[in-house]
């Protein structure tokens, strides 16, 4: 994930920024988070009884440096009052990106990713401005960690035949007890992996993301349209990312019974489809 600083230096972060995303659908909204990196990591373990971690998901407890609250981002009216927040807390101004606003554990995932990019400036920025000692003994500690985390290779197992894979009537399955809403959630899910598969060329990873996709179709009414969904998502151009996103919420609106809607994005379905 790259991320866009409207507000303040890429090179040199403050620590705390103001995190938002667009969608696509929603021209007059942002979704915005507030970033912060602790100047020293927390060992929360020793505050939160074990019977309450289990409740606080992935956060890492024992090494805590850097989080997002709220952990989804909210919806505001408008840009401006972020500029203004910006400039009156000096705080970085920081643009993530585009995101699907229907689907919330995407966002909590895509709001998670921009966490650790904006940590990991930080740290680089605080390593750059250390003094030539410091930085060497930095990088000093930190190979030597790596080399006493580094696991022992395993001896190789003795090749077994392959077993049938079973997942796809698994999935059948779940997909049939599954509510309308939760088969939209799950298609988000897979088109997020899917659409990560194709950026990063993994055909094996694509193909079986798109095959889930497939099963799950069979599950959605046919004027969904989500083979063309799929058909958009297995190409990583602009114009058929685009394609996708739009097809996505044309799903959603659908399902919310909003016609209306839908008739709008499939007009900006077929402007997209007649360009060349």
């Amino acid at each position: 994930m790259d991320l866009v600083f409207d507000k303040g230096d890429l090179q040199n972060p403050r620590g705390h920024a103001l995190l938002y995303f667009r969608v696509d659908t929603e021209q007059d909204t942002v979704y915005a988070t507030y970033v912060v990196t602790l100047p020293v990591k927390s060992d929360l373990t020793k505050y939160v009884p074990p019977f309450l971690a289990s409740h606080l998901g992935n956060m890492p407890l024992n090494d805590l440096s850097a989080f997002a609250m709220p952990p989804v981002p909210e919806a505001l009216s408008n840009y401006s009052e972020l500029e203004r927040l910006s400039d009156l807390r000096q705080d970085d101004l920081v643009y993530g990106g585009n995101m699907f606003s229907f689907d919330l554990p995407r966002m909590m995932e895509m709001a998670t990713e921009a966490v650790q990019v904006y940590s990991g400036l930080c740290s680089d920025a605080l390593t750059m401005n250390s003094t030539p000692a410091e930085g060497a003994a930095a990088a000093i500690g930190e190979e030597l960690r790596e080399t006493l985390e580094m696991p022992v290779a395993p001896e190789p197992e003795p090749e077994s035949q392959p077993e049938q894979d079973d997942s796809y009537n698994v999935n059948e399955v779940l997909f049939s007890f599954m509510s309308e809403t939760d088969k939209l959630g799950e298609l988000s899910k897979l088109l997020g992996r899917l659409r990560f598969a194709v950026d990063g060329a993994d055909q094996a990873a694509a193909d079986e993301v798109g095959a889930e996709i497939t099963v799950l179709a069979r599950h959605l009414p046919e004027n969904y349209k989500v083979a063309d969904l799929l058909d958009a998502a297995k190409d990583n151009s602009d114009r058929s990312s685009q394609l996708a996103k739009l097809y996505i919420d044309r799903c959603f609106r659908l399902s919310a019974g909003e016609a209306s809607a839908a008739i709008e994005l499939d007009a900006q379905i077929q402007l997209l489809r007649d360009q060349v």
